[in-house]
């Protein structure tokens, strides 16, 4: 399943401009061009790690673009599942996506901001479900119809 502009920006709760702003500064979302579905699973992970660095660390885009480019090319061919048990660690000068049962051993003498994918995958699968929710069924405008003497009529049997 690909993802569209405005969807990815729904889920992860970004502005346009902000969006426009990432899109100069990260050269691997200069590809996303349009209002079709060009996002990946893989990718929404990626800007949802991104917002949540914005976000929670106050980390400027701008600042680690560089590294950004390796994040998403990590991640945009995979599942949400493979990434469930991922953790990003982002360094100074480099970033990586590795299992958590790994990123113990990655952890160095360098400062690192270690980022679990799993719950901002349970968290965009909670948005997605959400979203699925308010869209219920509504009302039939024409009630039910029995086939049987429709089909008796033209000799098929049901």
């Amino acid at each position: 399943m690909r993802y569209t502009q405005s969807q990815v920006r729904g889920l992860i709760s970004i502005s346009v401009d902000d969006f426009k702003t990432w899109r100069k500064l990260i050269s691997a979302l200069a590809a996303h061009k349009g209002h079709g579905p060009t996002f990946t699973p893989g990718d929404v992970v990626a800007l949802a790690i991104v917002a949540e660095l914005v976000r929670d660390f106050g980390i400027r885009v701008g600042t680690i673009a560089a590294q950004l480019d390796r994040l998403f090319a990590d991640c945009h061919g995979r599942s949400w599942v493979s990434l469930e048990s991922c953790v990003v660690l982002l360094k100074v000068d480099e970033v990586q996506l590795t299992d958590e049962a790994a990123a113990q051993g990655r952890l160095s003498e360098q400062t690192t901001i270690a980022v679990p994918c799993g719950r901002i995958i349970a968290r965009l699968q909670s948005a997605l479900t959400d979203s699925e929710a308010d869209t219920a069924q509504g009302y039939l405008h024409f009630p039910p119809t029995s086939l049987t003497g429709a089909l008796e009529r033209s000799g098929k049997r049901a």
